[in-house]
């Protein structure tokens, strides 16, 4: 069996999850006996693959592949949608019906190209769910299934020689690993740390001409804001494992892989009061913030850093990218 993953964002311009998401995939699926290639547009060589996996939806190129036998997987990111307010959602849908009905529109609908897609995948059932009601022509239960985001070992406990004394934060400091980004709502985290005095690290990339990180970084205080930037692998492991906890109030997630990486080093959780972090698996120790009450998100995040902890179990049921591989196979064998 040979597939061949398909995507159209750069990581250069945009390191984060996305890009993690496909090289774990590739790294661990090969393992597994499948040959597994990042799909190159001028290599001929690989027109002889079985399946398409499409890390990005391109209706060109899904419906060539229909058309010259390849089967085709989807892995779907639903995130804005699944966290709108119900409200706003009923409207989008009625708005998606109405351009579907208009001829002149439908085909340049983004979501047209799901009727060239043989098996949708989602992160978590909240996006499935949302994504079936959005689309119902297109996709259903059947014709969907569920694999969650992973962890890997070999990115855990591997800073053996490194001094978190050197970092010069405070004993007790909890973590948030995110791109700086209005998504990943950085600046709100940062000024309620401020405002509840409890010391958050943030690790993670950010594009240092972009306004948003600019507010960011003016936040910084080295007292509750703390900012040692995109850090290496070594150095990333080294301050998560000294953390007490970690927070992310992002506006939306399919899974999240650095809520999965926290959960490995048994840290408890403190993520926004969202659909998208209330999907994990088996969860005991995940807790929600109301970012939009400020006076009660201050009560939240003061509350979760005195009594957090790192614990003696994961947060929730985390999978390692060896585990979800093996998922990830048995839908390409079934197609």
């Amino acid at each position: 069996m040979k597939v061949l993953l398909h995507d159209t964002t750069c990581s250069f311009l945009t390191p984060g999850g996305k890009t993690t998401h496909a090289v774990k995939l590739q790294q661990e699926i090969s393992k597994l006996g499948v040959d597994i290639e990042f799909a190159r547009w001028w290599d001929a060589s690989q027109s002889d693959a079985d399946i398409v996996h499409f890390l990005a939806l391109d209706m060109p190129l899904a419906r060539s592949c229909k058309a010259h036998g390849m089967k085709t997987f989807y892995s779907m990111i639903f995130d804005y949608e699944t966290n709108r307010p119900p409200r706003e959602q009923r409207r989008h849908i009625l708005k998606n019906r109405i351009l579907d009905k208009v001829p002149r529109l439908a085909g340049n609908r983004y979501w047209r190209a799901l009727e060239f897609i043989d098996r949708v995948q989602f992160m978590h059932t909240a996006d499935q769910e949302t994504a079936c009601r959005f689309f119902p022509r297109f996709i259903s239960p059947d014709t969907t299934v569920v694999i969650p985001h992973a962890y890997d070992p070999a990115d855990i406990r591997i800073s053996d020689g490194l001094d978190i004394r050197a970092c010069e934060f405070p004993e007790k400091y909890l973590v948030s690993c995110a791109n700086i980004s209005q998504r990943k709502q950085s600046v709100l985290l940062a000024r309620l740390a401020k405002k509840a005095r409890v010391p958050v690290v943030f690790i993670g990339s950010r594009n240092q001409r972009d306004p948003y990180y600019l507010s960011f970084k003016a936040e910084v205080d080295n007292k509750y804001v703390f900012d040692p930037g995109f850090v290496t692998r070594e150095w990333r492991d080294c301050i998560e494992r000294n953390a007490s906890g970690f927070v992310l109030l992002s506006q939306g997630e399919s899974g999240c892989i650095a809520v999965y990486e926290a959960a490995a080093y048994n840290l408890p959780l403190l993520l926004s009061d969202l659909p998208w972090a209330k999907h994990y698996e088996d969860p005991t120790d995940v807790f929600f913030c109301d970012f939009n009450n400020i006076e009660n998100a201050v009560a939240q995040l003061r509350a979760f850093y005195d009594s957090a902890s790192v614990l003696d179990h994961m947060p929730f049921r985390a999978r390692t990218w060896g585990d979800v591989a093996k998922m990830y196979v048995r839908e390409y064998e079934s197609l």
